[in-house]
This record gives C-alpha cells, structure tokens and sequence, in this order.
C-alpha cells in the first residue's frame, strides 16, 4: 500500500489540543480528503517544530485518524526518507519517495482508478508537471502563492498590522484576464461556437469555421478556470489557497472581480472544495477588523510564459566582448592561475557496459561514437566518486536523470547505499526500471528538487547539471561536510538565486560584481572543442579560460569553509567540451 506522510505539529494548552500543518502539507491533506481518502493510499502524520506559516486543522475531523499507528516524529523513525524530504511525502514500490507540493498533489491524483478523477491532470497529465525552475507557472502555485500565505499567517499570529493584500492576488486577477493559452485552441473554440450556435432539438451541428490567421487572443474563449475551460489541479490548489487568503482579509475580494467570479464558478461546478476546506481549516480571526489594504502593483507578465528574462530583455546576459575583457581585467588583481589541467587519475575500475546496459540500450539508435564517449563521461566521474567513498556509505547522485551514473555507482559501490534524486518522473521510472533489471538493492529513489532534500549524506555527485543546479548540489554538500565529484555543465544558464548569490566565494565577490560574473559565465558556454566545425581558436581558447574561472570560484568557495579540492578535467578531455570535474572533501573527514 502506498503512504502519504503529513506534517503536523500538535501543542497542547490548558488541556486544549491545538493542531497544525505546514502549508504545503495542508494541500496534500486537502487533496487526499477530496479524492475521498482512497482506500489505497494509507495517510500518516508526522510530528515536527514547523517553521513559517502554519494552518490550524479542525481536530474533531482528525480525531479517529491521529492514532498512535498513523503518527511518526520525523526526528526519530524507521522510515529514512522522512528525515532526508521536506513533507510532504508520497511513498511507494517501497524505495520510491516523492516530495514537493505539487509532484505529491499529482501523484496522489495519477493513483486513482477513476478516469474522470485523472483528467484533473490535464491535457496529457501535464498540469503542474514541469518543476518550478522550468515554469512560472508551476513556480506561482508550489512557491509564491505558499510564501505569500507563509507571511500573511506569521503576520497575524504576531499580531501586526497588515498593510497591502498579498501580491499573488493581483497577479492572478491579471492572470485570470489574459487570453487562454492551450494545445488546440481553435478546434476548442470551433467546438464552443457549434454548440452555442446549436438550437434546441437540432441534432446536427452546425459547421463554423474559424480562420487560423485569426489571433488567438481574439478567439471568444474565456477563463472560466485557471487555465482555461478545463478543471484541473490547478484550481484545487488555486481556490484553497484563495480562500484562505480571503478568509483572512475578507472584505478585499470585491477588489477582485475576476477571482471573485472564478470562486463562485467552482462553488457550483464541485461543492465539495468548499466543504472540504470547512471540514479542515479552522480559521482564526487573530485581528476581526482588518481595513481596507492597499493593493500592490504586479509586473505584466503573463503566468503562461516559462522563460522570465524575457520580460527583462536589457537584463539579459549577452556576450560583449567589452565586458568580457573589462571583467577578466578585474580578476588579474587577484593573482589567481586559472587552470584545471592535472596530471592526477583516478584508479580506474573495470566496467562491463554489456553487462550494464539493458537490452533495449544496446539496441538504440544512438551512434557509436556518442556512446563511447558518454561511457567515458560516467567512466571519469564514477571514478572519483569511488576514490572517495567507504563502504555502507550513504552516496546521492544528483540530477540522476534516467540513471546512468547512479546505477553505475550502485554495481562498483555494492556496500553504499546509492540514493538518485530526478524531479522529471518519467526519467526516474527509467532508472527504475534499469535498477530493476540488474536486481540492483541498493538503490533508493526520489523524486524532487534538489531544494527538497534535507538529509545527511557521506558523498554526493553529479553528471551535467544544468547551471545554477551545480551550485545547489555543492551547496547540499557543504551542508552535510560530504565529500563531491561534480561535473558541471551550462555555464551560461547560471542565474543568481535567494540562497545562491555570484560570485561564490569571498575573493571573487571582492573584485567582481554580479553582472562582472555572469558576463564571464556565459562567455564559458562557448567553449567549443578546438578542431570542430563551429570552433575558432581564439573565442574557444576565451570560453576555456571562462570554464576554470567560474570553477576556480567555486572551488574557492568550498576551500573557505574547510575543503580540499581538485580541479581537473575528464580523461580523454574530447569526451565533452564540458569538462571539467571538481573533487572535494574535508580532510578531517576522510
């Protein structure tokens, strides 16, 4: 059976039981509560000190499920991922852990038997299915509208006065009045205009015929839901965080007519949203006589769009050779050799790849040559992380993608624990399915953001990560003192973060400013290999310097908080114009 682990936090004051959930877990309650608590799916709860915003439950309606059986403390139990994930969690096939909100809301609805309950996924199953990095949207109900009602709960509970409704609010209401964006939307609006145009008794459509050349914009379909005409996911999340907001600056939603209309709609199309929320929630009115607040400006930015620098196109990096130079520049006062040239190997381990791959692999399309040479990537970085590892070793591949590595690690490292972690659930059933096939047991898998992940860990590495994502997974290790081997990949996607700020390390961030840095980082995508046909020498042999920059930075990094680290490259160097490989631990570690 599968479980759904929910985090709670009960305090009890003067004999009264008081009960909590995180935000995000008060979601996946709510939608497990709305698919009528299936039977095949076992609900647990899990004691924690939460931090942020926390939403208050209805104990009565809780009462016969909070038994001894059902509650765990994420400090203390049997069930390791729940110390490793940020709740809640979704479990399954005994070694398979889905965290975040929206990946748990989807998985729960993707278990149902009922087809009718599946098409809340959407058109294809892809409602909320790209993780937040890739979409704004996805981004907008698993992160800001969570944060805004974060605040807004800390808010009241400390007691403060609130001065302006949260800037979600406004955003949405803009969203709900851009035109709808989706697969097929004049066969839709060809469909619509038949039947409105269908009198009564007539059992023949009339043909309407609308022109392609027509803009889309002008086309007469409305948001009636989130994302259009079609009920999905989207709205369950929307409409219970909504509600929650306006429950607590109730007098506002006539400031907000669009939302306002999209509420009532889902009041009449299924009552059981309200009703599940009434049976959850119990709302506290910390400060009855809120006034009116002040409604905060929104950028006009659609939610639809996936790529946000497009609406800061004089933000975006390009390469000026100008700036290029002028931040090189910069960089001679530190004094620094950048250079991952090294004569130092790793042992090499002996690998039978027809042994490895499984039967379809060896019967792929993909050319030779790409085959050698992705076997040399994984060759590289498999050997390092097996320099560094000790057996019963807890060990995380990163970015696991379909596998490939972990799965390498996991037949060289039979004594280690090998966990992959992949947000993309497609590509983590393929590395499943591989682990399966090799009758590979010590393999866990999870599917989440690296963000997601809080547990201890002895090694961690990574293939290609794109970006930022490197700098994350680094950030993961020195967190846990783990020792690394990274490969990194996209230098030119780097984009600062909240906790991820450019330059990394202390001397860089003295002499470069951001802009300096990511000017740099994009110059190090071009690294071209030297002989190919889109190779010239001179701005390939730049982009080479400009890949050992950036890692010298964040090799610098590491070193400043205790880390010995190697900068070197994979052997043959051909094998990817990306790379480079950083190893690292802390000596009084090893």
């Amino acid at each position: 059976m599968d479980q759904l682990y929910i985090e709670i936090e009960i305090n009890t004051r003067n004999d009264n039981t008081e009960i909590y959930s995180s935000i995000q877990s008060f979601m996946a309650l709510y939608m497990y509560k709305y698919l009528q608590s299936p039977s095949n799916i076992k609900l647990n709860f899990v004691r924690s000190t939460i931090q942020g915003g926390k939403v208050r439950l209805r104990s009565e309606s809780l009462r016969r499920e909070l038994t001894e059986e059902k509650i765990h403390c994420k400090d203390a139990t049997s069930v390791e991922a729940i110390s490793d994930l940020k709740l809640p969690i979704y479990a399954k096939d005994e070694n398979t852990f889905i965290a975040g909100m929206c990946a748990v809301c989807r998985e729960l609805v993707s278990r149902q038997e009922c087809p009718e309950r599946r098409k809340l996924l959407g058109f294809k199953g892809a409602c909320l299915l790209a993780p937040a990095e890739a979409s704004i949207w996805t981004r907008f109900c698993e992160v800001d509208v969570v944060d805004a009602i974060s605040r807004l709960l800390c808010t009241l509970e400390s007691g403060d006065a609130l001065d302006e409704i949260p800037k979600v609010v406004p955003r949405f209401e803009r969203h709900m009045n851009e035109p709808v964006r989706m697969h097929n939307i004049y066969k839709t609006a060809r469909e619509q205009a038949q039947q409105q145009n269908k009198l009564p008794g007539d059992k023949k459509k009339g043909k309407v015929i609308f022109d392609c050349s027509i803009p889309k914009e002008q086309l007469p379909i409305e948001h009636r839901f989130a994302e259009g005409i079609a009920f999905t996911i989207a709205d369950i999340l929307l409409y219970t965080f909504m509600r929650l907001i306006f429950r607590n600056c109730d007098d506002m939603l006539v400031h907000f007519p669009l939302i306002n209309t999209w509420l009532s709609e889902i009041d009449t199309f299924d009552r059981s949203c309200g009703q599940i929320l009434n049976e959850l929630y119990l709302h506290q009115s910390a400060n009855p006589s809120i006034p009116l607040l002040k409604i905060p400006d929104c950028e006009a930015a659609s939610l639809y769009k996936s790529d946000p620098k497009r609406y800061k196109p004089r933000n975006r990096i390009f390469t000026d050779q100008s700036k290029v130079d002028a931040a090189l520049n910069k960089l001679e006062m530190l004094q620094l050799k950048f250079n991952s040239e090294s004569a130092t190997t790793f042992e090499e381990e002996h690998i039978d790849w027809d042994a490895l791959e499984p039967e379809h692999e060896k019967s792929s399309a993909l050319p030779r040559e790409r085959i050698i040479r992705k076997r040399q990537q994984l060759q590289n970085v498999a050997n390092a992380v097996i320099s560094l590892a000790n057996p019963n070793e807890r060990i995380v591949d990163f970015c696991s993608g379909t596998g490939h590595l972990g799965i390498l690690l996991a037949l060289q490292l039979p004594k280690c624990t090998i966990i992959l972690m992949e947000n993309k659930a497609i590509s983590l059933e393929r590395a499943k399915q591989r682990a399966t096939e090799l009758g590979l047991k010590n393999c866990r898998f999870y599917q989440c953001n690296i963000d997601y992940f809080e547990g201890n860990f002895d090694v961690g590495t990574s293939l290609h990560a794109c970006g930022t994502a490197t700098d994350i997974v680094l950030q993961q290790c020195r967190r846990s003192h783990a020792k690394f081997a990274c490969c990194p990949c996209c230098y030119g996607s780097l984009q600062p973060m909240p906790h991820i700020p450019y330059p990394l390390s202390d001397r860089f961030r003295g002499v470069l400013t951001e802009r300096d840095y990511l000017y740099i980082a994009h110059t190090a995508d071009q690294a071209h290999e030297l002989g190919t046909l889109n190779c010239r020498p001179e701005t390939t042999r730049q982009g080479q310097l400009c890949m050992d920059i950036v890692d010298t930075d964040r090799k610098l990094q590491a070193e400043e908080v205790g880390y010995e680290v190697l900068l070197t490259r994979l052997k043959p160097e051909q094998c990817t114009p990306k790379n480079r490989l950083l190893v690292g631990r802390i000596p009084s570690a090893s």
